[in-house]
């Protein structure tokens, strides 16, 4: 495994270190450890960009001219002059801030933001990761968004973006394209301020975050934080709402409760993980090759090894899924039904509208204990599957009512 050793253009400059994304290759992990982590990196001279990992979007939302969805814009508009004010005047040694967004930049942006922190030295991050995995991840999520396309139509995009539907070939490549990513922001940063990081497979004992807090200057151990369950859905679950896009037309906000719900119903389900098909092994080993030679012919400084960059395919023991039973589908179809059921019985419940109370002056009392005795005998029958004396009761009351 290599560690960064590379010369600055710029010794004399306090850096920024800035990372892009790519997209799928751990930014969540990245920017949670580093505001976890923050009062730790500011006592090695680290500090990290914003007040709040909203801070930093809404800023490089304001740059890329974006907006964020479902309303919540409040703040974006004019975010960036005072975000990258602060990162220029900073009085730690070090600056870090990570925004995957960042993965989308012209020249014109970068060349604003290279403007915009002066003095600072800008140094530019770049997380890689095996493309196969990439691809898996990037269609389970575009399921997960309310996309409709099939593994096999998603990755037949991607491989020719001349196809249909041109949005998935094109939004995909424009966020992962490596050397397009690399070309723009090249243009105002030399080789020797990028730092390429490759994200290790699973169980290294080199993980993630120490590479990447080796970059910034952070000691090992530092960014690591206990994990959160993040299971990828798998063939069966990504089917059920892919069916569910299909009928339901999704909009915006059914499609935030839905993903919300049925990412936390499956969680708890054995899933079997889905893998890259072998048919399309052949154009993505090319692609990573062609990744691979552009690292290392230009001399980008690298963390970790460009050999975690080739496809292992079913290497690792996991079954692959090209195909997924109805019976599997139909399994995983219940366990999301029942996760929405109770759901939409809790918000129901939650705001139903209630009728204004009557006043029940002096009959008040009276029908409070007919309220208690209705309750006591239906909680009893409730009871009446788990206790043989409840049970008995049931049973007698029962034949009580009878006349003969």
């Amino acid at each position: 495994m290599s560690r960064v050793t590379s010369r600055s253009d710029h010794p004399m400059s306090d850096p920024v270190y800035v990372h892009i994304g790519l997209g799928k290759t751990g930014t969540t992990t990245i920017q949670r450890a580093l505001h976890e982590c923050r009062e730790p990196l500011l006592s090695h001279g680290i500090d990290v960009a914003g007040q709040s990992r909203r801070d930093t979007r809404r800023a490089v939302y304001d740059l890329m001219g974006r907006r964020i969805g479902h309303g919540d814009n409040a703040g974006v508009a004019g975010a960036f002059e005072p975000w990258a004010a602060g990162i220029a005047t900073s009085r730690t040694k070090t600056v870090v801030c990570s925004e995957e967004m960042l993965a989308l930049a012209r020249p014109g942006h970068v060349r604003r933001l290279v403007s915009a922190v002066a003095p600072r030295r800008l140094v530019v991050v770049v997380t890689v990761r095996e493309l196969g995995s990439v691809l898996i991840s990037s269609w389970q999520q575009s399921v997960m968004t309310g996309r409709t396309e099939t593994l096999e139509q998603f990755l037949a995009a991607v491989r020719d973006p001349a196809g249909e539907p041109a949005s998935v070939g094109v939004a995909f490549w424009l966020r992962e394209d490596l050397s397009r990513v690399l070309d723009a922001w090249g243009r105002r940063v030399s080789v020797a301020d990028f730092r390429i990081v490759v994200v290790p497979r699973w169980g290294d004992p080199w993980p993630l975050e120490d590479r990447f807090g080796s970059v910034i200057g952070a000691p090992d151990g530092l960014l690591r934080l206990p994990r959160r369950a993040n299971a990828s859905p798998g063939g069966a679950e990504v089917e059920v709402v892919r069916r569910l896009n299909a009928q339901v037309g999704l909009k915006e906000n059914h499609r935030l409760y839905l993903t919300g719900v049925l990412r936390s119903a499956f969680e708890d389900r054995p899933m079997k993980p889905v893998r890259l098909p072998p048919t399309e092994r052949s154009w993505v080993d090319e692609r990573t090759q062609t990744w691979r030679c552009l690292i290392r012919d230009r001399g980008y400084p690298l963390v970790g090894s460009l050999d975690e960059l080739t496809p292992r395919g079913d290497q690792d023991g996991h079954p692959r899924v090209e195909g997924v039973a109805d019976a599997t589908v139909a399994d995983a179809a219940i366990t999301a039904l029942a996760a929405l059921s109770r759901d939409h019985g809790r918000l129901w419940a939650k705001f139903r509208t209630h009728e204004e109370p009557v006043q029940a002056g002096r009959w008040g009392l009276a029908s409070g204990l007919r309220m208690l005795k209705f309750r006591a005998k239906t909680a009893a029958l409730g009871h009446a599957d788990r206790n043989r004396l409840f049970a008995w009761g049931a049973r007698a009351y029962l034949k009580g009512t009878w006349r003969h």
